[in-house]
Protein backbone atom coordinates (compact mmCIF):
# COMPACT_ATOMS: atom_id res chain seq x y z
CA UNK A 1 0.00 0.00 0.00
CA UNK A 2 2.78 2.58 1.27
CA UNK A 3 5.25 2.10 -2.06
CA UNK A 4 1.81 2.45 -4.26
CA UNK A 5 0.88 6.22 -2.92
CA UNK A 6 5.00 6.87 -3.04
CA UNK A 7 4.77 6.12 -6.87
CA UNK A 8 1.41 7.66 -7.87
CA UNK A 9 3.31 11.15 -5.44
CA UNK A 10 6.19 10.81 -7.71
CA UNK A 11 4.38 10.48 -10.83
CA UNK A 12 2.35 13.76 -9.75
CA UNK A 13 5.98 15.16 -8.83
CA UNK A 14 7.58 14.66 -11.91
CA UNK A 15 3.68 15.54 -14.05
CA UNK A 16 3.94 19.06 -12.02
CA UNK A 17 7.92 19.32 -12.96
CA UNK A 18 7.16 18.81 -16.05
CA UNK A 19 4.05 21.18 -16.85
CA UNK A 20 6.00 23.93 -14.92
CA UNK A 21 8.80 23.49 -17.59
CA UNK A 22 6.98 23.32 -20.18
CA UNK A 23 5.31 26.73 -18.91
CA UNK A 24 8.16 28.43 -18.38
CA UNK A 25 9.68 27.57 -21.82
CA UNK A 26 7.09 28.61 -23.22
CA UNK A 27 6.57 32.02 -21.06
CA UNK A 28 10.36 32.43 -22.37
CA UNK A 29 9.89 31.94 -26.44
CA UNK A 30 6.65 34.48 -25.88
CA UNK A 31 9.48 37.05 -24.22
CA UNK A 32 11.78 36.53 -26.34
CA UNK A 33 9.45 36.94 -29.52
CA UNK A 34 7.88 39.77 -27.37
CA UNK A 35 11.43 41.78 -27.35
CA UNK A 36 11.71 40.98 -31.42
CA UNK A 37 8.60 42.62 -31.44
CA UNK A 38 9.62 45.60 -30.18
CA UNK A 39 12.77 45.81 -31.92
CA UNK A 40 10.86 45.64 -34.94
CA UNK A 41 8.39 48.03 -33.85
CA UNK A 42 10.74 50.97 -33.05
CA UNK A 43 12.96 50.01 -35.98
CA UNK A 44 9.81 50.63 -38.35
CA UNK A 45 9.09 53.84 -36.03
CA UNK A 46 12.20 55.88 -36.97
CA UNK A 47 12.03 54.82 -40.64
CA UNK A 48 8.76 55.89 -40.86
CA UNK A 49 9.33 59.44 -38.87
CA UNK A 50 12.46 59.83 -41.35
CA UNK A 51 9.92 58.69 -44.59
CA UNK A 52 7.75 61.19 -43.51
CA UNK A 53 10.49 63.94 -43.10
CA UNK A 54 11.81 63.23 -46.49
CA UNK A 55 8.57 63.12 -47.81
CA UNK A 56 7.78 66.60 -46.14
CA UNK A 57 10.80 68.41 -48.06
CA UNK A 58 9.80 66.74 -51.35
CA UNK A 59 6.13 67.96 -51.03
CA UNK A 60 7.76 71.35 -50.22
CA UNK A 61 9.91 71.13 -53.78
CA UNK A 62 6.40 70.25 -56.03
CA UNK A 63 3.78 72.84 -54.69
CA UNK A 64 6.26 75.13 -55.77
CA UNK A 65 5.15 74.11 -59.08
CA UNK A 66 2.33 76.00 -59.50
CA UNK A 67 -0.22 73.16 -61.07
CA UNK A 68 0.47 70.86 -57.88
CA UNK A 69 0.17 73.73 -55.29
CA UNK A 70 -2.90 72.24 -54.07
CA UNK A 71 -2.64 68.74 -54.91
CA UNK A 72 -0.95 67.94 -50.87
CA UNK A 73 -2.79 70.67 -49.10
CA UNK A 74 -4.19 67.78 -46.88
CA UNK A 75 -0.21 66.27 -46.47
CA UNK A 76 0.88 67.47 -42.63
CA UNK A 77 -2.96 67.05 -41.14
CA UNK A 78 -3.18 63.55 -42.80
CA UNK A 79 0.23 61.91 -41.73
CA UNK A 80 0.54 63.93 -38.29
CA UNK A 81 -3.21 62.53 -37.28
CA UNK A 82 -2.27 58.62 -37.11
CA UNK A 83 -2.66 57.32 -34.16
CA UNK A 84 -0.53 54.23 -34.98
CA UNK A 85 2.67 52.87 -37.47
CA UNK A 86 -0.13 50.49 -39.23
CA UNK A 87 -2.23 53.69 -40.54
CA UNK A 88 0.48 56.12 -40.59
CA UNK A 89 2.59 53.28 -43.25
CA UNK A 90 -0.38 53.20 -45.20
CA UNK A 91 -1.11 57.26 -45.53
CA UNK A 92 2.60 57.59 -46.23
CA UNK A 93 2.34 55.22 -49.08
CA UNK A 94 -0.52 56.93 -50.59
CA UNK A 95 1.24 59.74 -50.76
CA UNK A 96 4.29 58.15 -52.16
CA UNK A 97 2.16 57.03 -54.77
CA UNK A 98 1.01 60.01 -55.56
CA UNK A 99 4.40 61.93 -55.13
CA UNK A 100 5.80 59.26 -57.58
CA UNK A 101 3.29 59.66 -60.45
CA UNK A 102 3.63 63.48 -60.57
CA UNK A 103 7.92 63.09 -60.55
CA UNK A 104 7.79 60.37 -63.11
CA UNK A 105 4.91 62.15 -65.31
CA UNK A 106 6.51 65.47 -65.02
CA UNK A 107 10.17 65.72 -66.23
CA UNK A 108 10.36 69.06 -65.00
CA UNK A 109 10.51 68.18 -61.93
CA UNK A 110 13.26 65.99 -61.57
CA UNK A 111 15.92 68.46 -63.16
CA UNK A 112 16.28 70.22 -59.20
CA UNK A 113 19.04 68.55 -57.80
CA UNK A 114 18.11 68.88 -54.19
CA UNK A 115 15.06 67.02 -55.19
CA UNK A 116 16.57 64.51 -57.13
CA UNK A 117 19.08 63.66 -53.95
CA UNK A 118 16.20 63.57 -51.55
CA UNK A 119 14.30 61.13 -54.05
CA UNK A 120 17.53 59.07 -53.59
CA UNK A 121 17.56 59.62 -49.66
CA UNK A 122 13.85 58.23 -49.87
CA UNK A 123 14.63 55.15 -51.83
CA UNK A 124 17.42 54.05 -49.43
CA UNK A 125 15.11 54.38 -46.44
CA UNK A 126 12.56 52.96 -48.33
CA UNK A 127 14.44 49.82 -48.51
CA UNK A 128 15.36 50.37 -44.57
CA UNK A 129 11.72 49.99 -43.93
CA UNK A 130 11.49 47.41 -46.14
CA UNK A 131 13.68 45.21 -44.44
CA UNK A 132 12.54 46.71 -41.20
CA UNK A 133 8.63 45.58 -41.73
CA UNK A 134 10.46 42.20 -43.42
CA UNK A 135 11.74 41.43 -39.93
CA UNK A 136 8.34 42.91 -37.74
CA UNK A 137 6.05 40.68 -40.19
CA UNK A 138 8.35 37.44 -39.93
CA UNK A 139 8.83 37.97 -36.52
CA UNK A 140 4.80 38.37 -36.00
CA UNK A 141 4.58 35.19 -38.02
CA UNK A 142 6.59 33.30 -35.55
CA UNK A 143 4.59 34.51 -32.50
CA UNK A 144 1.22 33.78 -34.25
CA UNK A 145 1.86 30.27 -34.58
CA UNK A 146 3.40 30.17 -31.01
CA UNK A 147 0.29 31.33 -29.87
CA UNK A 148 -2.32 29.18 -31.79
CA UNK A 149 -0.13 25.84 -31.45
CA UNK A 150 -0.98 23.57 -28.93
CA UNK A 151 0.14 23.67 -25.40
CA UNK A 152 1.24 27.05 -26.34
CA UNK A 153 -2.52 28.48 -27.29
CA UNK A 154 -3.88 27.38 -23.51
CA UNK A 155 -0.37 29.23 -21.92
CA UNK A 156 -0.93 32.36 -23.98
CA UNK A 157 -4.19 32.55 -22.77
CA UNK A 158 -3.58 32.55 -19.24
CA UNK A 159 -0.76 34.99 -19.54
CA UNK A 160 -2.64 37.34 -21.76
CA UNK A 161 -1.04 37.68 -24.90
CA UNK A 162 -2.80 37.67 -28.40
CA UNK A 163 -2.44 37.57 -31.77
CA UNK A 164 -0.44 40.58 -33.50
CA UNK A 165 -1.40 42.10 -36.83
CA UNK A 166 1.22 42.57 -39.61
CA UNK A 167 2.02 45.11 -41.86
CA UNK A 168 1.09 43.19 -45.29
CA UNK A 169 -1.42 40.88 -45.98
CA UNK A 170 0.47 38.66 -47.95
CA UNK A 171 2.11 37.27 -44.58
CA UNK A 172 -1.73 37.53 -42.93
CA UNK A 173 -2.99 35.15 -45.57
CA UNK A 174 0.51 33.32 -45.57
CA UNK A 175 -0.29 32.53 -41.88
CA UNK A 176 -4.24 31.57 -42.51
CA UNK A 177 -2.95 28.87 -44.14
CA UNK A 178 -0.68 27.52 -41.25
CA UNK A 179 -3.82 27.93 -39.03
Amino acid sequence: GRMKYLIIIGVILILVSTLFIIIKNTKSKFLFLDIKLKEGENNISLFLQKKKDIMDKIVKIVIQNEKYKDSFDEFNGDVNNQSDNFKLHSVLNDYYNKLSKIIFEDDTIVQDEKLVNLLNELKDNEEDLIGAIKFFNDTVVDYNKLIVVFPHKIIAKVLGYTEEQFYKNEKEEMFQILK
